[in-house]
């Protein structure tokens, strides 16, 4: 029993090296390289079971299948250090090396081999095994965090190495001199590894579980570098940001920028602690309470309160911080500035420079509305077209700054005459467009001929000399059957007679009224 004491010590420390390579796996996921080094190890401690039961036993099977056990859980050992270093993993050396293995194995059993030339194949694919690691383990310099533990698995690997091609090549040397048949656990050169090279073996894995813990203390210092780092950004983007920003929890101001002191009008000692929803009307509590329990990003337009209490139309961000935590932050953005800008870019898209009388677009807009409702409740409305008379000879006459106030004269009189409702727009040089609802066409000439005696009323002076206004207008109402653009075609010929009876006239439309040649506008 006294020879097996070196394999029993040998197996007893790679058992220990597997149950803490299982621990290392189990500790450092999801890190690479742990989970090839436990399966290397268990693999190696079964190869060496199969192979001491094949030495109870003489079963040949059993010796092919430690055999290659061992081999293949050396071969796993040294790929987890290719996975650790994140180097391409070379696959083929477990198979090679097993079925080289094999094959000798059994030619071995199959035609009466030499034990010794058996053990010296066995050992020279060991000891080659581990050579790419130790070159990679001992000129990586991109990893400066793990070095000392890589340099003392490289040597680690070189001792075994060596140790396990000294073996080989007393195997070969007992097989070339032909040395008679000695048991395993009697051999000096079988047990030459159980004595050296699994020594070397386990001090490598001390060596790459020193790799691991650096690797995992080198990423922990680098987190908590970039935690601070973060915290600081923060801390500064709060400052510079130009929305006021806070952190809430649980409906409470925890933390607020300047800004938000400067908008609010409160001090952050005032801030601090005191509900969010201090900082808007009562009208919209409800609602920011409704979005603060909600886990997504939400976006909300909506007043707030500004530092003297008055509302300011803001813009408010809520987004937690992070999935498991319950602090909030919340951004106020005043956009009182872009509100206004909005409302300017709503009345340059809708409105007449000019005259600010609506432009054909809006016209269009709004008159499908009011058309689509007269046809579904049968109401009356009516459309009139008109046109300023002799516009030309002002412009001709007095300058084109004279043509320009008598527009807006002209479209300051529409405005006062017209009722709330009325749909007034230009539609380009000197003629406009009356949409009247609820408004048959008497009702609507009785209305245009007050228009046309208040402009005729007028008397415009610019510079030194002075000038009237006259309007023509052409009135149709609206027919069963009728779509904007017909109803525009009997308002334009209506129009054309105006003009064609000395204009300063209303002129309703009726059947036998000629049609202008060509039609001078279309809604379309």
């Amino acid at each position: 029993m006294f020879y097996y004491s070196p394999m029993l010590l040998g197996l007893c420390l790679l058992v220990a090296v597997a149950i803490a390579a299982t621990a290392l796996w189990r500790m450092s996921r999801p890190y690479s390289g742990p989970g090839f080094w436990m399966a290397g190890s268990w693999s190696l401690i079964a190869g060496i079971l199969m192979f001491i039961g094949f030495i109870v036993t003489g079963n040949p099977a059993l010796n092919v299948l430690g055999n290659a056990g061992q081999l293949a859980g050396e071969a796993l050992f040294l790929l987890g250090i290719f996975r650790f270093m994140d180097r391409q993993i070379p696959w083929w050396i477990v198979p090679l090396s097993v079925s080289v293995m094999v094959a000798f194995n059994v030619h071995y059993w199959l035609f009466d081999g030499n034990s010794d030339f058996l053990m010296g194949v066995y050992s020279t694919i060991a000891g080659l095994l581990p050579v790419q690691a130790i070159w990679l383990l001992l000129r990586e310099k991109s990893d400066p965090a793990t070095r000392p533990a890589r340099l003392l698995v490289g040597f680690s690997l070189l001792v075994y190495s060596a140790v396990t091609l000294v073996r080989g090549y007393l195997g070969y040397y007992n097989w070339w001199h032909d040395a008679p048949y000695v048991n395993p656990y009697e051999s000096f050169s079988y047990l030459l590894p159980y004595n050296f090279a699994i020594p070397a073996l386990v001090m490598g894995f001390i060596g790459v579980t020193l790799m691991t813990m650096q690797r995992i203390l080198a990423n922990s210092q680098q987190h908590a570098q970039r935690a601070r780092l973060s915290a600081i950004r923060f801390e500064r983007l709060l400052g510079a940001s130009t929305s006021a920003v806070m952190i809430v929890k649980a409906g409470l101001i925890q933390d607020a920028n300047m800004r938000l002191e400067q908008l609010s009008g409160l001090s952050r000692e005032r801030l601090i602690n005191s509900p969010v929803q201090t900082l808007f009307p009562a009208g919209s509590h409800e609602l920011i309470n409704q979005h603060l329990a909600i886990s997504h990003t939400s976006l909300l337009d909506l007043d707030a309160l500004g530092a003297r209490g008055e509302p300011f139309p803001a813009e408010v961000s809520i987004a937690r911080l992070s999935d498991d935590s319950d602090d909030v932050v919340m951004e106020i953005r005043d956009v009182s500035h872009r509100k206004a800008l909005e409302e300017q870019l709503v009345l340059l898209a809708t409105q007449d420079s000019l005259t600010s009388a609506l432009n054909r677009r809006a016209f269009n807009n709004e008159a499908q509305l009011a058309l689509t409702r007269a046809t579904r409740y049968r109401r009356p409305l009516s459309l009139a077209i008109l046109d300023l008379d002799h516009f030309k000879q002002i412009n001709d006459t007095h300058g084109h700054l004279a043509g320009d106030l008598a527009l807006q004269q002209f479209a300051d009189v529409c405005r006062i005459t017209l009722r709330e409702g009325d749909i007034f727009a230009r539609f380009g040089g000197e003629e406009f467009v009356l949409l009247l609802s609820e408004t048959d066409a008497d009702a609507a000439a009785v209305l245009l001929e007050r228009l046309r005696q208040q402009v005729s009323a007028l008397v415009l002076r610019h510079g030194t000399s002075s000038f009237s206004l006259h309007v023509s207008a052409g009135l149709a109402e609206w027919q069963p059957g009728d779509d904007l653009d017909s109803l525009f075609k009997r308002a334009d010929q209506a129009l054309y007679g105006a003009k064609s009876n000395g204009r300063n006239r209303v002129v309703v439309w009726s059947e036998g009224l000629e049609s202008p040649t060509p039609s001078t506008q279309s809604l379309s």
